[in-house]
C-alpha cells in the first residue's frame, strides 16, 4: 500500500470514529431500535469506537443477531470474546435469554461488561470468566448449563481455528453455534483453515456460511440527514474483507 493511501484510510478511519462518537453521544449510549432498544452502553471498552454508532442505531452484526433471534427464547448464551458484553447483556435484556455466560480474556473487556451488566440490571444473570480453552465443556458443566438449550457465539480474533476441533464439538454436542471467521488476519492458507474447520463438525451439525450484507438507512432519520459519504462510513463495519459466520445448528 502506498504511504498515500495508507494516510487516506487513517484519515478516514479518525473521520468514521469521530461520527460513532457524536451518535453515541447524542443518544447518552441508549440503543436506539432493533432487538436491543433501550439498552444503554458506558462507551468504555477494549473495543473500537468506531461501532459505537451502529450499535446505537440497531445495525450492528445484524445478520448474526437475525440467525441467533431464529433460537430464541433459549436458556443460555454462551459468547466467546464478549468484548463489552454488547450481545450477552442485550439478550438478556431483550428476554432472549436467561442466562449468558462471557468468555473474555482482557482485564479490560471484563471490567467492560461487568459495567454495563450493571447498567441494564443484569448483574445477577451474567457469569465473566477469563480466556476459554479446552475446558470449555466442562465449566459448561460445573456452571449446569443444558447443552440443547444454549447458543454459543465465538469471536476470538482467529483463535477459533485452534479452539474449536471435533473433540470440542461432540462434547458441546446440541448447541446452536455461530463462529466469526478471521482466516484473512491469521497465517497460512485461508482457505484451508476454513474447509478443516468445517469437516470438524460432525454429521449431527448442519454448517452454512452466513455473509454480511448493506446496512440499511430507510427509516432512520438520523442516517437519511446525512452527507452520503458520512452515512455510508457510519453504516461501515469497517472490515478488510466483507464479515463472514459460520453457523452450526443441530439436524436431530
Amino acid at each position: 500500500m502506498s504511504i498515500a493511501k495508507s494516510i487516506a484510510r487513517a484519515i478516514i478511519k479518525t473521520h468514521r470514529k469521530r461520527l460513532a462518537r457524536e451518535i453515541f453521544a447524542n443518544h447518552q449510549g441508549i440503543i436506539q431500535r432493533g432487538s436491543f432498544e433501550g439498552m444503554k452502553l458506558d462507551g468504555e471498552a477494549n473495543t473500537s469506537a468506531a461501532a459505537h454508532g451502529l450499535k446505537i442505531l440497531g445495525l450492528y452484526e445484524t445478520p448474526v443477531m437475525d440467525q441467533m433471534r431464529t433460537w430464541c427464547p433459549a436458556e443460555v448464551l454462551v459468547d466467546i470474546g464478549a468484548a463489552d458484553g454488547y450481545y450477552p447483556i442485550g439478550m438478556l435484556k431483550a428476554g432472549l435469554v436467561e442466562r449468558a455466560i462471557c468468555f473474555e480474556m482482557t482485564e479490560a473487556g471484563r471490567a467492560a461488561i461487568a459495567r454495563n451488566a450493571e447498567l441494564n440490571g443484569v448483574s445477577d444473570r451474567i457469569k465473566i470468566l477469563g480466556k476459554a480453552d479446552s475446558d470449555l465443556p466442562q465449566v459448561m458443566e460445573e456452571l449446569n448449563i443444558p447443552k440443547e438449550k444454549t447458543i454459543i457465539l465465538c469471536d476470538i480474533e482467529g483463535a477459533e481455528f485452534s479452539l474449536i476441533d471435533r473433540a470440542l464439538i461432540e462434547q458441546l454436542s446440541g448447541a446452536r453455534i455461530v463462529i466469526e471467521l478471521h482466516e484473512p488476519f491469521v497465517d497460512g492458507d485461508d482457505k484451508k483453515l476454513r474447509e478443516d474447520l468445517l469437516a470438524q463438525f460432525p454429521d449431527s451439525y448442519q454448517t452454512s456460511i452466513l455473509v454480511d450484507s448493506p446496512r440499511s438507512w430507510n427509516g432512520i432519520p438520523e442516517l437519511e440527514e446525512m452527507h452520503d459519504l458520512d452515512r455510508a462510513l457510519v453504516t461501515s463495519e469497517g472490515r478488510k474483507f466483507i464479515g463472514e459466520w459460520l453457523v452450526a445448528q443441530p439436524t436431530g
